[in-house]
């Protein structure tokens, strides 16, 4: 479940941060509340449906994101922060997972941002993941990692994240 809520976690913030050669697009009106749904893959349980909110600021070259995912009555507490490593570089780290703080390292490329997760313990049987943020709007994005599980490359969360708010953004995406 860890993962699957990192995954979540993670692509908030992610989507929040700016970067000083970013194209702005990518980046635009990313702070405040957001709210997600999808699938997240748990070892015991397999695919399960989980819900998300987190709480998103952020500068032209740094960002924190807070929040927790959960269904019924399980949360998950969800931290990250995040930095421009120049260009098209990030680098941040991750928190809220039961094997420690995850390093994230990655590459900006369109409405895309590519990440690797180095996880603090074993996840799924090793200590790496991917993870793509793409923007798909200006008051929504998507998030997707990817895994091996049992030898096989599979996605281990899938959410899309929505404004938690009404309020219309001004970039015009």
């Amino acid at each position: 479940m860890k993962s699957v809520f990192l995954a979540a976690a993670l692509a908030s913030a992610l989507m929040a941060s700016a970067a000083e050669a970013a194209p702005s697009k990518f980046f635009d009106n990313l702070s405040g509340s957001w709210s997600g749904s999808g699938r997240a893959y748990v070892t015991k349980y397999g695919d399960i449906s989980a819900n998300c909110r987190v709480a998103i600021n952020g500068t032209e070259t740094n960002v924190a994101m807070k929040g927790s995912c959960g269904m019924l009555v399980f949360r998950q507490a969800l931290g990250l922060s995040l930095k421009n490593a120049g260009g098209d570089k990030y680098v941040g780290t991750y928190t809220g997972s039961k094997t420690g703080p995850a390093k994230l390292e990655g590459t900006l490329r369109g409405d895309r941002l590519v990440m690797t997760i180095r996880w603090g313990g074993l996840v799924n049987g090793d200590r790496t993941a991917q993870m793509v943020l793409e923007r798909t709007g200006p008051n929504s994005f998507a998030q997707v990692v990817n895994d091996t599980v049992e030898g096989k490359k599979r996605s281990t969360s899938n959410f899309t994240f929505r404004r938690a708010s009404t309020q219309a953004s001004a970039s015009g995406y």
